[in-house]
């Protein structure tokens, strides 16, 4: 059974890394391209709609106008743009309207795309735009042209590299249950309109022959006009399932996705904020914290991340956007990040590394539950991997300038003793019952025993873990070898397009 166990784990374990390899916006570009490109495949045998230079032709005309748009827009209104993010508009356009096959017909993409990322920048609240930007892309096109969207992605040649595709992006993103929501409204309407034939039958051909997995894997999970906590998937998967799948209301799916959008925002008022940097700090060898100025309140809790975007002219594969782990507490008046920066580091932490006091960035999309529990009795082990100590200098700094005493050990790894940062604010508190140990891992690896010398109750603790994908694995496998129950460990993790 462990033979069995081991081989079912390995190519889990190997999707695991690569998918921590790229960012969410480039798994989501990745996809769509393999799809676009399958479809090209297939019509050579006259399986999708179109042939395949018309496919490839609308597919290029969409990007360019997306590029462009955006490029404008930014310009005008002098705000950090993603590029993926309008090449993932653009693809997601060049498969949810018709291909173009006349001048009309292109003039309509032109205005699907330009309408798209329009709405990104001007339909906002906060610097949040409210609607899905192809989907909204795709509304005005219909109204304008009378040309509608025909979703022509929803066919079973298709199908295939949509369900896979789908599967690692939710993979990535942590959203099956906000999917899984929405199968289950949109299956009992489905079930509605075909009362009588078999089950099974109506779901695969729903499923394998209409658009539906496309649109919950690709548009209903987008991150910035979904709700991001998981006690609004429900209500939110609720109203585009029944807006989506309730027959006499007849709307588009792109209709029932916008009328979404506006329940996701009521449901979370997030904001997107325009800071400027304040000062850089060098924490220990190669991490530097960044601390920005923000203005008026801001609400956060302890551990939380946020989404950062850099206006980032060119940029490598990992784009302009990071989510990073906010390692100031909400009792202090800076937002602070704090990252390592290599050698050979990304454009982004090239760009960072070059930062100026005053400098600009954006963030937003505050999410994550990887926080304090609220029962302040309960024991907690933190463990921490090299800047995973990030989200536990903020729940320290928070419990200290609280005064809050809790019974907490820090398990503290790095693989030099250069490396450890906020020893300071360790110090200070073990005033209010957190205990640190550091560890140097070139000397002593984390292991079973080395978690067990060090907390010797950990049974009756609660584990928090963050850092690296392979030493987040280690130190699970670590605990679960000690017997301590998988309801008893909490991963950090980043979900959204980032």
């Amino acid at each position: 059974m462990n033979f069995l166990a081991k081989l079912y784990q390995r190519p889990i374990d190997f999707v695991d890394q690569l998918l921590d390899s790229i960012t969410s916006y480039r798994l989501v570009l990745y996809s769509l391209l393999a799809v676009l490109g399958w479809a090209m495949l297939a019509s050579l045998g006259h399986k999708v709609p179109g042939s395949w230079y018309a496919i490839a032709l609308s597919s290029s005309a969409l990007v360019i106008v997306c590029r462009l748009s955006g490029e404008f827009f930014s310009r005008v209104l002098n705000i950090a743009r993603n590029f993926e993010s309008d090449y993932i508009t653009a693809l997601i356009l060049a498969l949810i309207m018709n291909p173009a096959t006349t001048g009309t017909g292109y003039t309509v993409l032109a205005g699907a795309g330009f309408a798209a990322i329009a709405s990104k920048y001007l339909l906002t609240i906060s610097r949040r735009h409210i609607f899905n930007p192809a989907a909204f892309g795709a509304v005005v096109a219909g109204l304008a042209f009378h040309q509608y969207a025909s979703w022509w992605v929803g066919t079973m040649a298709l199908f295939p590299l949509v369900l896979v595709g789908g599967v690692l992006i939710m993979h990535k993103m942590k959203r099956f249950w906000m999917t899984a929501f929405f199968f289950l409204v949109y299956g009992f309407f489905l079930h509605q309109q075909f009362d009588g034939a078999s089950p099974l039958h109506t779901v695969w051909l729903a499923m394998s022959g209409t658009a539906v997995l496309f649109f919950a894997f690709v548009m209903l999970s987008e991150p910035l006009t979904s709700p991001d906590k998981l006690r609004n998937y429900a209500a939110y998967a609720l109203v585009v399932g029944v807006a989506y799948g309730f027959g006499r209301l007849r709307l588009s799916p792109e209709e029932a996705l916008l009328i979404g959008n506006v329940a996701a925002y009521a449901l979370e008022h997030t904001k997107r904020l325009e800071l400027s940097l304040a000062a850089i700090k060098k924490e220990a060898s190669g991490l530097y914290s960044f601390a920005f100025a923000h203005q008026g309140t801001f609400d956060y809790d302890a551990g939380q991340y946020m989404e950062w975007t850099l206006p980032l002219r060119h940029s490598d594969n990992r784009g302009n956007r990071r989510y990073l782990t906010l390692s100031s507490s909400p009792t202090e008046n800076m937002l602070e990040f704090t990252v390592r920066l290599p050698k050979n580091a990304s454009h982004f932490k090239k760009a960072l590394a070059a930062f100026k006091p005053g400098d600009k960035i954006l963030a937003s999309h505050l999410g994550g539950s990887f926080t304090l529990p609220s029962n302040t009795t309960q024991k907690l082990v933190f463990v921490a991997g090299g800047v995973g100590i990030t989200p536990f200098r903020s729940m320290a700094k928070y419990l200290l300038d609280n005064q809050q005493t809790r019974d907490v050990q820090l398990l503290y790894c790095a693989n030099s003793s250069a490396e450890f940062a906020f020893s300071a604010v360790f110090a200070q508190a073990k005033t209010i019952g957190l205990v640190t140990h550091y560890i140097d891992t070139s000397a002593t690896p984390i292991n079973p025993d080395v978690i067990a010398q060090s907390v010797v109750d950990y049974k009756q603790r609660l584990f928090y873990i963050s850092g690296p994908y392979g030493f987040v694995k280690t130190v699970r496998q670590a605990l679960l070898t000690l017997g301590v129950s998988p309801t008893s460990i909490k991963s950090d993790y980043f979900p959204g397009y980032g």
